[in-house]
């Protein structure tokens, strides 16, 4: 069966939906089918005389000045079709979102009239879901976003939220133009990770989650994104996600974490994490070889301070004790306050020689310190330290520790106030 032209558009039109108007410029004559009346709660009867002021009288006032501009682009020729998106007033007074499409017909002849013809078609549900989408969006901790990555490697936002204001200092519309102005603002120390990361979510398909630093304004925060992703029949990656501020988390995380492995007096590290970094060494010793060193230090009769001038006094000398050292050893020097007055530094790459001669300058630095006690006395303080290396032949590291305190003790034992090497270097026993 040969269905004609006009039954055709009809079908189509009945099955969009679609109201249909036709305006005529020159006379402004309208004409509306009955499925227009019908998408706002009337009959076309109902609103007989139709005019075009009935559409007029319809329209939401703020919006039908839009429509009237964006109209005017397009009878300038700035535009291939008019378009735009307009509340209507329905029967029972609430508004419809009406989106509304039309194309101007010529004739071949100028005298002949002009016709704007187009539809109508209710998008209320859409532009109301489209509204809490955004409530939601604003009203949430963090920016929702959608990226896409091709199988070239490209990759770009098709949304984002407006919060990428907030962290990253872009706005959306900057984003969508240049998805690489965001990853700018990554710290360059983890701006690699996070793109491995994606690379990974990438292969793998599955959810990307990243804790990276951001710097927007000068100032450094810590982000944290989340996103699944779902691979799309041409190869393209797409990924639905959060980013959330973790700023006071990872300030705390990281706070807890200086203090497992520190010392709350003098800010050096603990025993703890000392011997943790004492097996690092050791193990890359036994793989690459080279030599480190370790000294062991204790002060001299600390007890009589405590007992003579009490614990602040004591606490004091340790604690001026505990930045001595520090200006004294290396950045890749661990030093670690592991007991009351003890003290252990790694020296790793360091031989013996180098290794004593540090501790011979901090047990004079030491000595020529002036303390003061509680009672305005001048107080004078000595170590006593023992020395060891290690070189290719690793000793375990209980071992290594039992010899630099025996190099320790023997100081001790001879007078104190003093730095005892142990010359006959570490072997595996």
């Amino acid at each position: 069966m040969q269905l004609s032209p006009e039954t055709r558009l009809k079908a189509i039109l009945d099955g969009t939906g679609a109201g249909t108007w036709e305006w005529n410029l020159d006379t402004n004559e309208v004409i509306f089918n009955e499925r227009w009346a019908g998408m706002l709660g009337y009959t076309l009867e109902e609103l007989v005389p139709v005019t075009f002021g009935t559409w007029e009288r319809l329209c939401h006032p703020t919006d039908l000045a839009q429509a009237w501009r964006t109209l005017q682009k397009y009878l300038d020729g700035k535009g291939p079709h008019f378009e735009c998106v307009i509340r209507m007033r329905h029967k029972d007074g609430h508004w419809r979102y009406i989106h509304s499409r039309g194309m101007l017909l010529r004739g071949t002849h100028s005298e002949q009239p002009r016709w704007l013809m187009g539809t109508h078609l209710d998008v209320t549900e859409e532009k109301v879901t489209e509204h809490r989408l955004l409530q939601l969006a604003e009203s949430l901790p963090g920016i929702i976003y959608t990226f896409v990555m091709e199988p070239d490697g490209r990759y770009y936002f098709t949304y984002i939220s407006r919060k990428v204001e907030d962290f990253f200092g872009l706005t959306p519309e900057e984003a969508y133009a240049d998805a690489e102005l965001l990853f700018q603002h990554i710290h360059h120390d983890d701006l690699q990770t996070v793109h491995n990361s994606i690379a990974d979510s990438f292969s793998s398909l599955e959810q990307w989650e990243c804790d990276y630093r951001v710097i927007n304004s000068g100032m450094t925060g810590w982000l944290r994104g989340v996103a699944k992703p779902e691979r799309e029949p041409d190869g393209m990656v797409v990924w639905q996600g959060i980013v959330i501020d973790i700023d006071d988390e990872k300030r705390l995380e990281l706070e807890l974490e200086r203090l497992s492995v520190t010392d709350e007096l003098t800010g050096l590290f603990n025993r703890r994490y000392f011997i943790r970094k004492l097996e690092e060494t050791a193990a890359q010793q036994y793989r690459y070889g080279g030599e480190f060193s370790l000294v062991a230090v204790d002060l001299d009769h600390f007890k009589a301070i405590n007992d003579a001038y009490g614990h602040p006094v004591g606490d004091a000398v340790l604690k001026r004790f505990g930045e001595l050292i520090q200006h004294r050893v290396r950045k890749s020097d661990v030093v670690a306050r592991t007991g009351g007055e003890e003290f252990l530094i790694l020296m790793p790459q360091t031989s013996l020689e180098n290794a004593a001669q540090v501790a011979e300058d901090l047990r004079q630095a030491i000595e020529k310190e002036t303390f003061v006690s509680g009672e305005s006395q001048d107080l004078r303080v000595t170590l006593s330290a023992g020395v060891v290396s290690c070189r290719e032949e690793v000793a375990t590291v209980r071992e290594l520790l039992s010899i630099c305190d025996r190099s320790l003790y023997r100081a001790k034992r001879q007078g104190r106030n003093r730095v005892m090497v142990n010359k006959q270097g570490v072997r595996d026993g």
